[in-house]
């Protein structure tokens, strides 16, 4: 028998509507309703609050004496069916700063699952975050309360004044510091089960990534600068390194995550020969852009940035753990930051036959690739 102590998940009320139906949830979109005018569903769903499979059994046969054993087990896999239960397990961790996140993966187990197994998955989890801006300070400040074993951060810069109004992590009198030190001593103070390993350094080819993804399980990637170039850059170095990476990026009102998990989606480069392929307009604009030598002002909404680092966050936790399906997989997702909106664009594949940097294919045979060449980063 599957069940041994199964309860109602404790994030989820159970309650009558009236003397025909009741509900397990109080959520629009994850409540539940049961069709039940005999009452035999609601008295099994009120007594799984943690006891042995055996004992429910017999206090709900007592009171419907006409069910079987089999009638009892089948409403708990209706109810499992529904996602609404769960096994008692003993609590494996001693440190209630992670209850409300095991409570809230939860939501996405079964009975056969373990709810404690996501947040070890983090814990267990060594990190390489690149850059310390808009977006990479305040990706670190969420995972100081998701409790990564190790992070690791490169970056080469030192605090502004103009810095504080969307990089959350910093203060004004850390202003003129370099941000790894001010990171480094911040975080340790959230969250001292986290080891931080710093590393002032601005990022110039892929072997400057390569020395540090020994041990790594996940990359992300909060630089972009200079624009797509620096792209180019890490995909080459965690594609060589076989590390995930999730990489995410602002421009004026709108941001954009994509991953690439090497040779299984499609890499950066795979997307620039997708866009070769299939965008008739996609290498005149590059080039145009490239031509332009736009540098832009530093734009960024703290609000707006906040819903970019959650997506970040949030995908480089399902990438680690599978809690839930990635969303950025071979494909941007986009968060549009003045509605609130989010979409996905169209999947790249991956090219395995013509794809210079994840497959067998040859740079040359590529134009785009020439107008990625920059005097300051190198792409080896």
């Amino acid at each position: 028998m599957k069940y041994k102590n199964p309860r109602v998940k404790p994030i989820y009320p159970v309650y009558r509507l009236n003397n025909q139906r009741f509900r397990i949830g109080a959520q629009l979109g994850i409540t539940v309703e049961f069709d039940d005018p005999e009452g035999q569903l609601f008295s099994l769903a009120s007594r799984l609050t943690g006891q042995k499979i055996e004992e429910v059994i017999k206090a709900v046969q007592d009171e419907f004496p006409e069910l079987t054993t089999e009638d009892i087990l089948s409403g708990l896999k209706m109810l499992d069916e529904q996602g609404v239960i769960e096994e008692t397990l003993p609590e494996e961790t001693d440190k209630d700063r992670y209850l409300p996140n095991i409570n809230y993966f939860s939501r996405f187990i079964g009975i056969t699952s373990n709810r404690f197994e996501i947040q070890r998955k983090i814990h267990e989890s060594t990190i390489l975050l690149l850059g310390l801006g808009g977006g990479g300070s305040n990706i670190l400040t969420l995972l100081s309360g998701l409790g990564p074993k190790k992070i690791i951060i490169v970056d080469y810069d030192r605090v502004e004044l103009g810095n504080l109004g969307r990089q959350f992590l910093f203060r004004e009198t850390d202003v003129g510091k370099l941000k790894t030190v001010v990171a480094k001593k911040a975080i340790n103070e959230m969250n001292s089960d986290v080891k931080i390993e710093v590393h002032n350094l601005k990022i110039k080819s892929s072997s400057d990534i390569l020395q540090y993804v020994n041990g790594v399980d996940l990359v992300i990637c909060a630089i972009d600068e200079p624009p797509f170039i620096i792209h180019r850059v890490v995909n080459k170095a965690i594609v060589e390194a076989s590390v995930p990476c999730v990489f995410g990026a602002s421009q004026v009102s709108r941001g954009r995550v994509y991953t690439v998990i090497p040779r299984v989606t499609g890499c950066f480069d795979c997307l620039n020969l997708n866009f070769s392929k299939h965008d008739p307009k996609f290498l005149s604009q590059f080039i145009g852009f490239r031509e332009a030598d736009f540098n832009p002002p530093s734009i960024a909404y703290g609000p707006g940035m906040f819903q970019l680092v959650g997506s970040i966050v949030d995908e480089s936790v399902r990438v680690l753990t599978r809690y839930a399906k990635p969303q950025s997989l071979g494909t941007q997702f986009e968060i549009n930051y003045e509605d609130g909106s989010s979409f996905t664009h169209q999947t790249w594949p991956r090219f395995e036959a013509e794809c210079p940097t994840c497959g067998s294919g040859k740079i040359d045979d590529w134009e785009i690739f020439k107008y990625y060449q920059d005097k300051d980063v190198k792409y080896g």
